[in-house]
């Protein structure tokens, strides 16, 4: 095979974006080449199929075209391919004569990025949580609870409850042991903090950056705390 020398222009290895509607993604071609190229991404939480592995289904003729996906909540190994042939299924990747690849989790081209989203997705607003046992869901990646996706996650979950209205009740924080369930998301199930009273709370979500926890993303609704 013919190597095409390609990079990764945007975003920046270790971008910590917060609440992106879209991320912008930029490729460079490094070296010209005499053949028509095509160009697609990859993202480790992408929603890959068979024969449909990338970020744009359609390749894109321009390395330096911008693409704006919207990426889900986590963190994201970024990968930006060139090949000579359009299709990305098993016949394309066994036909291809010319291609390159740059990002990945490490080297000299990797491309990691952090997306902070806060989504609550349960209870519902106005919904009942019970200090002996309750069940919080969140917009969270598929691949949480891989030792993998551990080493290079920079996303920490953080649940508040503060009391509403601000009546002397106590508030309390809580970082929360999280389990993945269907849908692309995260679940914490387990007893909330004794310090809380019960009667009207405001459940917080923030997704934090491990390394600076004042850069995050929060989602908030009312919630009614039960014994």
């Amino acid at each position: 095979m013919t190597a095409v020398r390609v990079a990764i222009a945007a975003p920046a290895d270790e971008s910590v974006l917060v609440s992106p509607a879209t991320v912008a993604l930029q490729g460079r071609l490094d070296e010209p080449v005499a053949i028509g190229l095509y160009f697609r991404w990859y993202s480790s939480l992408g929603p890959a199929s068979k024969d449909h592995y990338a970020l744009n289904e359609q390749a894109l003729t321009d390395a330096a075209a911008v693409l704006r996906p919207a990426l889900a909540a986590g963190t994201h190994v970024l990968t930006f391919a060139a090949s000579d042939q359009l299709g990305q299924d098993a016949a394309a990747q066994a036909a291809t004569r010319s291609g390159g690849v740059a990002g990945g989790a490490a080297g000299p081209t990797k491309c990691i990025v952090h997306v902070l989203r806060a989504t609550l997705r349960a209870p519902a607003a106005g919904a009942s949580l019970s200090k002996a046992g309750a069940q919080i869901d969140a917009e969270g990646p598929p691949l949480w609870g891989d030792a993998g996706y551990q080493a290079i996650n920079r996303l920490r979950y953080r649940l508040r409850f503060d009391p509403s209205p601000a009546d002397g009740r106590p508030s309390a924080d809580l970082v929360p042991a999280l389990t993945v369930v269907a849908g692309g998301a995260v679940r914490y199930s387990g007893t909330l903090p004794p310090q809380l009273g019960s009667g009207a709370y405001t459940l917080r979500l923030r997704v934090e950056d491990k390394l600076d926890a004042n850069v995050h993303a929060e989602d908030a609704r009312a919630v009614v705390i039960t014994a």
